[in-house]
């Protein structure tokens, strides 16, 4: 299977520096316009099918895609992002100030911790890594785009590549720009 994964356009939370998660903002007009620009750039690719995370930012970049290559868009959950549990909505500097101890043990960066009520990497790069395993039984042989987010993005790297967990700390997807994996 040959996996183009994309991150979301520009969301509110990114232009804000907030942190996004599970917190559900939708894009910017610079975000739509990044999706229809990218669009654009999809028309010679024969997918399949496009996947989106159910999350409202993902959603709105795959619809304006789908209207571009006319194909089937399936929303999945196992795809949105990272859960960041207190940290969601907030910015680094208002996480510090609330947060400073759990800000200090770096739990994002950490294989088995995680902001409270978040989700640890170890149980991200499952669920990722399960989701992926569906999509190669379920469309083997394939052109699949994926519109996603960056942690998610991040794992899935992580999971195609041959590179530790402190190197995929490295790889970081810009909004509405793509990647390609065989799997």
């Amino acid at each position: 299977m040959r996996l183009y994964v994309v991150r979301h356009g520009q969301s509110e939370s990114n232009m804000q520096g907030k942190w996004g998660g599970h917190y559900n903002t939708p894009l910017t007009s610079k975000g739509l316009e990044q999706a229809k620009q990218l669009s654009d750039k999809l028309t010679d690719i024969n997918f399949e099918i496009i996947i989106s995370s159910s999350l409202i930012r993902a959603r709105q970049t795959a619809e304006i895609i789908q209207e571009r290559v006319n194909v089937p868009l399936i929303l999945s959950d196992e795809f949105m992002e990272r859960n960041m549990g207190v940290y969601e909505g907030l910015t680094q500097e208002e996480i510090m100030g609330k947060y400073p101890d759990l800000w200090n043990r770096h739990c994002t960066r950490s294989l088995d911790d995680a902001p409270t009520n978040g989700e640890t990497y170890r149980k991200f790069h499952t669920r990722i890594n399960k989701a992926l395993i569906k999509l190669k039984e379920d469309y083997s042989d394939k052109n699949v785009l994926l519109v996603t987010h960056g942690f998610v993005a991040r794992v899935i790297n992580w999971c195609c590549s041959d590179i530790s967990f402190d190197e995929m700390h490295g790889y970081n997807l810009e909004n509405c720009e793509i990647a390609k994996f065989t799997i």
